[in-house]
């Protein structure tokens, strides 16, 4: 997979998703995108011992996949993604991770995301859908 094409879902996603329906409705939205461009999907994808907190288990919101090509995508209808969030999609290790906020402003979301650059080994977009804007954060 090239940026090129994860860029063209993320802005899909940034276009079409609304931040004003149910955490499960948007859930739907982005399942629903990443079917249109030929990817398997996995809702509720488990994590067992999370690093912050070894005793507990997690779940990603959607893991995306076309063959060995995985996207990791998390959504907080908040206005800042949360920690745990970013914790979860570092874990796993996906080729490609989406951290949604979905009343918050990107920058503070980026700011935010910024801190997982020397743990994230693959790009990380991070999306504002009230604002309708994303940005890719690359690793160092």
């Amino acid at each position: 997979m090239d940026n090129k094409e994860i860029e063209s879902i993320v802005f899909q996603i940034a276009k079409v998703v609304s931040p004003e329906i149910k955490h499960n409705d948007t859930i739907n939205q982005l399942e629903m995108i990443f079917r249109k461009n030929g990817y398997y999907t996995t809702r509720e994808y488990p994590i067992f011992k999370m690093k912050d907190k070894p005793e507990r288990s997690g779940r990603i919101d959607l893991i995306a996949r076309r063959g060995k090509y995985r996207v990791a995508i998390e959504y907080d209808h908040h206005k800042l993604v949360k920690w745990k969030s970013f914790q979860k999609v570092c874990q796993i290790k996906p080729d490609v991770a989406l951290a949604i906020a979905g009343s918050g402003e990107l920058e503070p979301n980026i700011q935010r995301a910024v801190k997982f650059r020397a743990i994230m080994k693959a790009p990380l977009y991070v999306i504002a859908l009230k604002e309708r804007k994303w940005k890719a954060i690359y690793p160092e």
